[in-house]
């Protein structure tokens, strides 16, 4: 695989943390940051990148959210939604496979359907 990666061997204090949260919260943020790079430097190369795009995502929905427990609630949400579109992906492969039917034909035959709209060029 030709991946280069270092041991995560960070213990995370919950009650550490909590109390952290509640009494310094600058100091909380810098070491949930120091954890999170911690164990992003933990994983091979090749899957850093789409991690730290779901890290961005997070850190952006906790940014946007009006309250802690609206940020748990969106994260959440972001989490059930991918496992969703998970199961919808492992059904299909089922069908597919049930069926003999190629992801290729299958793919063409649903997007066949559909009208094509011509814009006026500018």
């Amino acid at each position: 695989m030709g991946s280069t990666q270092k041991q995560c061997k960070l213990h995370v204090d919950f009650d550490e943390m909590l109390a952290l949260a509640k009494t310094d919260p600058a100091t909380f943020e810098a070491k949930r940051a120091e954890y999170i790079e911690s164990f992003l430097t933990s994983v091979p190369t090749e899957k850093q990148t789409r991690l730290r795009g779901l890290q961005w995502q997070i850190d952006q929905t906790r940014q946007l959210a009006r309250t802690p427990m609206a940020s748990c609630l969106a994260i959440s949400n972001m989490m059930w939604d991918s496992l969703h579109l998970l199961g919808d992906h492992q059904r299909e492969l089922v069908e597919l496979s049930s069926t003999g039917q190629s992801i290729n034909t299958k793919k063409l035959t649903a997007t066949s359907k559909g009208t094509i709209i011509r814009f006026p060029a500018r």
